[in-house]
This record gives C-alpha cells, sequence and structure tokens, in this order.
C-alpha cells in the first residue's frame, strides 16, 4: 500500500473514533480519557485538508470538556488565522501560550505573522527577530522571517508618507460576508463584473477537495446616473456560470464580452472567455482559449490591450523564473504568437498573480509578493520606454497595506480604481473598494507622455574613447536605496527604466575606481524621456 493511501485510512479511521467520541460530554470516550487527544488529531487534519471552520468546530468541542487544553487554543488561533480574523488569531494564541509557554516551537514566528497582519509592525519585528536569533541552520520559516522583516519594515516607511486617495466600501448592494474580488469596470463605466463566492452561486456546492468554501460565480451591477447607486449584484444571467468555479478575470471594453477564470476536474485553471448576446441579456458558455495561450500547467489573470492584438496573461509553465510569471502573446492572424515572458524586471522567483494593460497599450498594472511588499500581495505600475520594461513602483499606502491586494480595474478617465482589498471595514474577507486616485498623479496623470524615462549609462575609456563593455553601474534613488544594478553590455552602455521626475544617483564601479553622476529624469511634454550619461575611466 503506498504511504499516502495508508495516511488518508488511517486519518478516516481516526475522523470516525472522534465522530464517535463527541457524544461524550465527559471526556472518556471510546479511548477513555484519550478522547480529547483524537479529536485533536481529527482536527489538525481537518486543518491540512484546509476545512478551516470544520477544524474549529473539532477545537471547540475539545475546549468544552477540557478548557485548558492549550493545543487546542493553538489550534484555534491557527484556524482564525487562515480565516484572516486576525484579532480572534492573537486572542486564542495568547490564552495557548498563558497556558503551555512551549505549545510550539514556532510561537514567536506564528507572532509575527499576526502583528504583521494587524500593522503593530514594531511588534512584528521584535518576534520575527527573536525566531530568526533563536533559530539554528536554515529552515523555510527562517528564511520567511527575514523577508517578512523587510516587508514591515517598508510597510513602516509607507505608512508614514500615504498617498493622496481616498477610499470607500462600495456598500451592500456589491459586497457580502463572503469573498468578493477581481472587480471589471467597462469604458463607460456604467457595468461592474466581478467575482464572489456567496452561497448563492450556481448549484450552491461548497469545495470539500479545496477550501471548504463555496464556488466562485460571476456577478453584475449596472450604475444609475440618475440615482448615482450601483444596482443590487446578480449572478451574470445565461450559461457562463457553472457549478464549480468561474471567475471573471477581465472585460472587453464595450462590454460585449468577458475573460474567464475555469478550474474543473478536466483543467488545472485555465482562461476561458465569454461572450453576451446582442439580442438579450445573456452570456454564452465560455469557450477556451487556445493554445499557446493555455497549456498543461496553471493560467490566470489576462488583460488583453485596447485594439485587441495584445494579450498579457499569467502562467505558472516550467520556463518562468518563479510561481506565476507574467507573460504576452501577440495575435497573427486568428492565432496567437508563443507567449514571450517579460523578464526578470517584472517577473520575479515568488508570484506575479494579476496583471492589467492600460488602453494606452504601454502602462502596465500587476500584482505581486517578490517585489518589495507591504506585506501579502501589493499592486505595482510598470511602462515600456524604448523598448524596456521599467522597474515596477509599488503604488503605496494606503492602495497597498499589510494583507492582499491582488485584483483591481481602473476607469476610462482614470480618477478611479475599483480594488479588492481586505480593509478593516469589510464586510466579510475581502471586499470591493472604490479609490478616489484622481489627486494621485502616478495613477491618474501621464498615459500620453508617460510617467517613466530611462537611464542610459554609457562607459568610455578616457585613453581610447572607445566604448567598455561588462563595467558595473549601481544606480540609487533619493533615499540612497539601491534600486538598479549591471553591467555595460558590447556597446558599453546599461539601461534602467525608471519613475520620471525623481533625481538618482548613477554609480560605475571600475575595479577600486568609482565615478558617481547624479541625474534628474524630467519628464519630456512630448516623446520619451531618456536621459543619457557618459562616463569615462
Amino acid at each position: 500500500m503506498k504511504l499516502s493511501s495508508f495516511l488518508t485510512l488511517t486519518a478516516l479511521f481516526l475522523l470516525n473514533i472522534a465522530s464517535q467520541a463527541q457524544t461524550d460530554t465527559t471526556g472518556t470516550g471510546l479511548f477513555g480519557q484519550t478522547s480529547n487527544a483524537v479529536k485533536i488529531v481529527a482536527a489538525k487534519h481537518e486543518f491540512n485538508e484546509n476545512n478551516m471552520r470544520g477544524a474549529l468546530t473539532i477545537y471547540r468541542e475539545v475546549l468544552d470538556t477540557d478548557p485548558a487544553n492549550a493545543t487546542a487554543h493553538y489550534g484555534i488561533a491557527e484556524c482564525h488565522y487562515n480565516l484572516k480574523k486576525y484579532n480572534l488569531a492573537l486572542e486564542y494564541l495568547n490564552k495557548a501560550v498563558a497556558l503551555n509557554a512551549e505549545v510550539t516551537t514556532t510561537t514567536d514566528f506564528f507572532y509575527g505573522q499576526i502583528y504583521h497582519r494587524v500593522a503593530d509592525l514594531d511588534k512584528a519585528v521584535k518576534y520575527f527577530q527573536t525566531y530568526i536569533d533563536e533559530t539554528r541552520g536554515n529552515t523555510y520559516e527562517k528564511e520567511l522571517a527575514v523577508k517578512y522583516v523587510k516587508e514591515c519594515n517598508f510597510a513602516k516607511q509607507m505608512m508614514a508618507k500615504p498617498v493622496d486617495v481616498k477610499v470607500q466600501n462600495m456598500g451592500e448592494a456589491i459586497n457580502t460576508r463572503f469573498e468578493e474580488y477581481t472587480p471589471c469596470i467597462t469604458a463607460d463605466g456604467k457595468f461592474l463584473v466581478f467575482t464572489s463566492r456567496r452561497s448563492d452561486t450556481k448549484g450552491g456546492e461548497i469545495d470539500k477537495k479545496g477550501d471548504y468554501k463555496f464556488f466562485e460565480d460571476i456577478y453584475y451591477s449596472t450604475y444609475d446616473d440618475a440615482a448615482g447607486i450601483w444596482s443590487d449584484s446578480e449572478p451574470l444571467p445565461g450559461d457562463v456560470n457553472t457549478n464549480t468555479y468561474d471567475a471573471v478575470l477581465s472585460v472587453f471594453p464595450d462590454g460585449s464580452g468577458v475573460y474567464v477564470y475555469k478550474n474543473t476536474v478536466t483543467t488545472t485553471g485555465e482562461i476561458f472567455f465569454s461572450k453576451k448576446s446582442v439580442s438579450e441579456n445573456k452570456w454564452y458558455a465560455a469557450e477556451r482559449m487556445p493554445r499557446p495561450i493555455n497549456t498543461s500547467y496553471f493560467e490566470s489573470s489576462v488583460s488583453m490591450t485596447a485594439d485587441g492584438n495584445t494579450l498579457y496573461f499569467i502562467s505558472e509553465r516550467p520556463e518562468g523564473l518563479g510561481q506565476g510569471d507574467i507573460y504576452v502573446s501577440y495575435k497573427k492572424g486568428d492565432k496567437w504568437s508563443n507567449p514571450k515572458n517579460l523578464g526578470k524586471v517584472i517577473n520575479t522567483e515568488d508570484d506575479e498573480k494579476f496583471v492589467f494593460i492600460h488602453p494606452n497599450g504601454k502602462t502596465l498594472y500587476f500584482s505581486s509578493n517578490g517585489h518589495e511588499c507591504l506585506g501579502s500581495y501589493d499592486i505595482f505600475k510598470t511602462e515600456l520606454v524604448n523598448g524596456e520594461w521599467s522597474i515596477p513602483v509599488n503604488l503605496g499606502y494606503p492602495i497597498n497595506t499589510v494583507n492582499e491586494e491582488s485584483t483591481f480595474s481602473l476607469t476610462s478617465d482614470n480618477t478611479k480604481m475599483l480594488m479588492a482589498a481586505e480593509y478593516s471595514d469589510s464586510y466579510g474577507e475581502r471586499d470591493i473598494y472604490m479609490i478616489d486616485v484622481s489627486s494621485y498623479e502616478l495613477v491618474s496623470k501621464g498615459y500620453d507622455t508617460g510617467t517613466f524615462g530611462q537611464i542610459i549609462c554609457i562607459t568610455k575609456s578616457n585613453a581610447t574613447g572607445k566604448v567598455i563593455k561588462g563595467i558595473k553601474v549601481n544606480i540609487f534613488d533619493e533615499t540612497g536605496k539601491l534600486i538598479s544594478s549591471g553591467e555595460t553590455d558590447k556597446a558599453g552602455r546599461f539601461k534602467a527604466s525608471l519613475q520620471g521626475n525623481k533625481s538618482y544617483r548613477v554609480e560605475v564601479v571600475d575595479g577600486e575606481k568609482i565615478e558617481t553622476r547624479e541625474v534628474t529624469l524630467t519628464m519630456k511634454t512630448t516623446g520619451e524621456t531618456i536621459e543619457k550619461v557618459e562616463v569615462g575611466l
């Protein structure tokens, strides 16, 4: 018998014992005083199967007969953390530690995680650092703790200088106590589609092989100009929603179709599209995007340029740099070209999760947990400048927070973002918010002329005047942070596309000799902004 089969049978056996023991209110049960221990094994099994609420139920039964059970308190804390109920997670972790200070070997790490999520950043850093200092060797959790310390410190910097935006929950017409995300709005700003995992999804079934939440369906709402309100959301009519996973990825600008993510027993997650009937308010069953867009690997999130000829999407195909990467494909007749990875300036060793191409065709927004983040996934902006993608810029706080921000849509006038987020006033887990960005120029301005420029550093020999390749170049921002580094190419050039209207320090290193230059990227009113810097060595 395979080990996996044996473990499955063992878990099922213990679950059966636990279910028999649930009628025992004295704590003696089938195995006498060990019944609570059996229940805890069953609860841990449910937790490992992503059934947080099932695990919570069993842990609570343990506390009914053994209120001082530290393991049960700790298990409840873990469940609440995964349900994103961070204050409850902290409450039960405190109880567990008060009962048994050695309830687990990763207590400091867990405290750090919770305090990070509730934005008590000094405490988070303290606990993460204690865990790092006291953990021998290299472990996965230790590597994560180092990463989280950097995120906490970055979050403190960003939260100290919030960007000029106004955030508003879109209210009960859109949001419920369940999850809402992937908001997509049409060019006229009057038709909103989004994804939810609420109880009235088609079939009303729970994913018992996944996270024990309701499956996804696509919902919509329309804007009433006269009343100035959004209509109560409803499932998208027609055949686009099924009994399993159906999530909207993006909407056609004119509202005639949507891109859909589907995950069934026969797929690993693929990109589909559904079109709206011309004669009635009905959406046709989703059709799979062809190869080479879809593969046997996981594909998700997609955004098409306004002309319909360029497609950006997320894929976990093995040639990528990390987990999910962003790829681009070009339409050639009726077919799509072999996708090209956007490269290491955009993609990281971690996960890129969401992509949105602006109608101008050169401004790209995406979500990542691999760039410099406040916590979990943040949203970044980049632009094509002189054929090169600029170094991504974090959109800052409060658009990005210590929790997940990963899906959004921008109105055609560039003044409002519709974003899914875990802000403190959410009705459930993630809600959809309207963010007024009209005063935030990084998002609202510059789509014609651009908001990023390029520095080209050229290294030459003072003696011969010839270019020199292989010279180290570092570029620092106004705070002294290293933001780009590399070597000059065979033409003696090193290029970096950077945020405009800012000053940078270019450092050229040739052995022990260091030359520096100060460069200001002042955005031009027409054409691309490119500043060339020649350095003689």
